[in-house]
């Protein structure tokens, strides 16, 4: 950020400076998260959390807490009472297209966090791994040696990193051409997978021309039908995000990972929905969504709380 940059060419103590850093690093990402996102109180806990090697928050995570939410709020301001005064705070997904049918019980709801927190889970291990893979792919390690000379000639030459980013982003946008709804823009296309296209992807502000879609293998305007359409879209898009992750292509985590747990979850909801009594609760899918979603983003990011609080903001009072 511009106020961490001014610190470091001015500040004379270097211990107080980089203490002062991280807590300008820590403000700056809670202010941006909160009021970008839309989600109060879960930018700066995100933030926190994120930075944490393990669970929970670090100790400078925590002596940054008041800058943070001084931030946090300052975002909100800012953004949302500055920029987009008519927008109201959090609450932008719906995840049901119709209204509810029966409430939910106890069994409905441990049974659905417990089969998409595994699967959540496993996904996130998959990404893990597919992602270390396509790093030692791209960007092989070089011989190890105690020759200086040989370390200087082991590094890979620009126009070799360059073809490969190509070639990433070749394979990224072929994906992108047989799944449009891997080119994601945010809230917008969020709404589309979490409620299994039931909104379509021409009726949102990032509408794509209807020659972008021409080879899609699931179009991206009808709703989700059978297993096969969310699981093709959905490995699709964990393949993109990988790819791009491995390729070295910044971009941000959050909505890209929700997107794909929300995706994987319309697949399980297809494959066990046979099964489910006819009395089951029509909450039990959205609760089915936003619980592999949650599964999917703290598996691969662990954030839990901020993972829980993005969850629930910005679900809609109908969800």
């Amino acid at each position: 950020s511009l106020a961490r940059k001014y610190l470091k060419s001015n500040s004379k103590s270097k211990k107080r400076s980089a203490s002062v850093e991280e807590t300008l690093a820590y403000a700056g990402a809670a202010g941006t998260l909160s009021g970008f996102m839309n989600v109060p109180l879960a930018g700066p806990i995100f933030a926190m959390e994120m930075t944490n090697r393990g669970t929970g928050v670090s100790s400078m995570a925590a002596k940054s807490w008041n800058a943070a939410m001084a931030a946090c709020f300052a975002g909100m301001v800012f953004v949302r009472g500055g920029l987009v005064p008519n927008m109201g705070v959090g609450g932008h997904f719906t995840y049901g297209a119709k209204a509810a049918v029966g409430a939910l019980t106890g069994r409905e709801m441990v049974l659905a966090s417990l089969t998409c927190g595994v699967g959540g889970a496993v996904v996130g291990t998959m990404f893990h791994k597919t992602l270390h893979f396509l790093k030692s792919v791209i960007y092989p390690s070089p011989k190890t040696s105690s020759s200086s000379s040989s370390t200087a000639n082991d590094k890979p030459k620009k126009s070799t990193v360059i073809t490969k980013k190509l070639l990433v982003a070749f394979a990224i946008g072929l994906i992108s051409i047989l799944y449009p709804q891997t080119m994601f823009w945010g809230e917008g296309t969020l709404q589309c997978v979490v409620d299994g296209q039931c909104t379509p992807l021409a009726a949102t502000p990032h509408a794509i021309p209807a020659i972008m879609t021409a080879f899609a293998r699931v179009d991206p305007n009808l709703p989700f039908a059978g297993v096969a359409a969310p699981l093709q879209v959905g490995m699709a898009k964990f393949v993109a995000i990988a790819l791009a992750a491995a390729g070295g292509f910044p971009g941000g985590v959050i909505f890209p990972l929700l997107s794909n747990g929300a995706l994987l979850s319309h697949a399980l909801i297809a494959a066990v929905r046979p099964l489910l009594p006819l009395a089951t609760s029509s909450l039990v899918a959205p609760l089915m969504v936003m619980s592999f979603m949650a599964s999917t983003l703290t598996s691969i990011t662990r954030t839990p709380l901020a993972t829980v609080l993005i969850l629930a903001l910005s679900s809609s009072g109908m969800t």
